[in-house]
């Protein structure tokens, strides 16, 4: 049996009698059962819960039963259209005929849609607001990550996490180079100017589906959206989430009047479907910190380390023997090291070595306003624990930190779960197992709050 020209046969008989083809799932469950899988194979295989994989395996048959006059189920799909495919195979004409089912073998009439997805180049692709990259340092192994849970494993929900500055929307620009033909739909949303949630879906559907009129509640928006996902393998990149949540609280945690991301998202992480969203944020949010949600993931972006010298190369600066102090003084941070250039470029004749031999760490005016605006955002207990991490020399135990802080033990606790999130705390419990865990913020932080104090 050629599994491949009963699928094409089903999809054409499916299209005959109702203008749609098999959707990504149909197909996936036509082969499934073409190949003698049960739906519990199915659903692993495809990363799918099984009640969904029956409830549309079910609509499947009936559908099948609809067009060919006949009981179709699971048991007897593959041999009934095995039958089909033979008589195809076959005839002479232009037409088979099945249960008085005529199929046509050149079809008049143009396919309304094709859910069926197949990798092309001609994918529809919603990236209008999407940053100009011109230049992309290292990241390799993060994007080998991002491609693996994209493209291998079907995670639904992703969150790229770092600091502002860090390369977040660089690598996911990198990122849809290098996957376009593996999804029919890629979107790109900016949060930036914080839009409400009605709005936000509003846009989004705009960009994939026209029915005559748009639903006006949220519930349906949200359902069409569910709807479409599951039809169609979409990747939708939103950036900038950390604008949706609260200053002065704990990182990570919705405004009230945007809560309804946090139940949007929620559903797409829980709900089975093919498409995948990535979420670019500089804090973590606090329910997809979750570690048990089987189809998330977060990856954490820190500095660029030694390829962070092509930025300097870029920069024409001087002094090569020392650019490694200087990635390493400024974290690997590739926003901080761009600034940093342009400014030994222009007080200090592009000699790095002179710029080094300053006294005091230098911090820009762009970086400065960028840690001021960091700072406002933290809590009183957060605060705190960066003012105590400052004043010390090297990382400091945990144990430590709570028995010198003098604030309740579960305030601390939580404000250094909360800094971790915004990736202000490094922390080496994960290079050594062996060792105690020991806490510091990085260098340019730090002198940050020196030069405030």
């Amino acid at each position: 049996m050629d599994i491949a020209e009963v699928l094409k046969l089903a999809d054409q008989l499916l299209f005959t009698h109702t203008g749609e083809h098999l959707d990504l799932l149909q197909e996936t469950i036509l082969k499934g059962t073409l190949q003698g899988n049960k739906y519990t194979e199915i659903a692993s295989e495809n990363h799918l819960s099984e009640g969904h994989v029956r409830d549309t395996a079910s609509e499947l048959w009936q559908t099948l039963s609809k067009t060919l006059g006949e009981d179709i189920n699971k048991s007897n799909a593959r041999s009934i259209l095995e039958k089909i495919t033979i008589y195809n195979s076959v005839s002479s004409g232009n037409f088979i005929s099945f249960h008085q089912i005529s199929i046509c073998s050149k079809q008049k009439k143009e396919p309304k849609s094709c859910p069926l997805f197949k990798p092309s180049e001609n994918n529809h692709l919603d990236l209008d607001a999407t940053p100009e990259i011109t230049d992309f340092y290292g990241r390799e192994d993060e994007l080998n990550t991002l491609k693996t849970w994209l493209i291998q494993d079907h995670i639904r929900v992703i969150t790229l996490v770092g600091m502002i500055g860090i390369g977040k929307t660089t690598l996911a620009v990198k990122l849809i180079e290098e996957i376009q033909t593996e999804f029919q739909y890629i979107i790109y949303r900016s949060l930036q100017y914080c839009p409400t949630i009605d709005v936000f879906l509003t846009d989004l559907l705009q960009s994939v589906v026209s029915p005559p009129v748009f639903p006006n509640t949220l519930d349906r928006q949200v359902d069409l959206l569910l709807k479409f996902i599951r039809k169609h393998r979409c990747l939708i990149i939103i950036d900038d989430l950390q604008m949706l949540f609260e200053t002065g609280q704990y990182a990570g945690q919705y405004k009230p009047e945007f809560e309804g991301y946090y139940l949007l998202f929620k559903q797409i992480a829980e709900l089975s479907h093919f498409s995948s969203f990535l979420l670019i944020t500089s804090e973590q949010p606090e329910y997809l910190t979750v570690d048990h949600l089987k189809f998330f993931r977060s990856l954490k972006l820190s500095g660029l380390g030694d390829c962070a010298t092509k930025i300097f190369r870029d920069k024409e600066l001087l002094d090569q023997d020392n650019w490694y102090d200087l990635i390493e003084k400024y974290q690997g941070h590739p926003l901080w090291l761009e600034m940093t250039a342009t400014m030994i470029q222009e007080l200090f004749s592009s000699r790095v070595t002179d710029f080094l031999a300053y006294p005091s760490l230098v911090l820009s005016n762009e970086i400065t306003f960028q840690l001021s605006r960091l700072w406002s955002r933290l809590t009183e207990s957060e605060q705190q624990v960066i003012n105590y991490l400052a004043k010390q020399e090297n990382g400091v135990a945990l144990m430590q930190v709570l028995q010198e802080i003098p604030d309740k033990p579960t305030d601390i606790l939580k404000a250094i779960q909360s800094l971790k999130r915004r990736c202000l705390l490094e922390d080496n419990s994960h290079k050594d197992q062996h060792s105690a865990s020991l806490l510091k913020i990085n260098s340019i932080l730090k002198n940050y709050i020196i030069l405030q104090s």
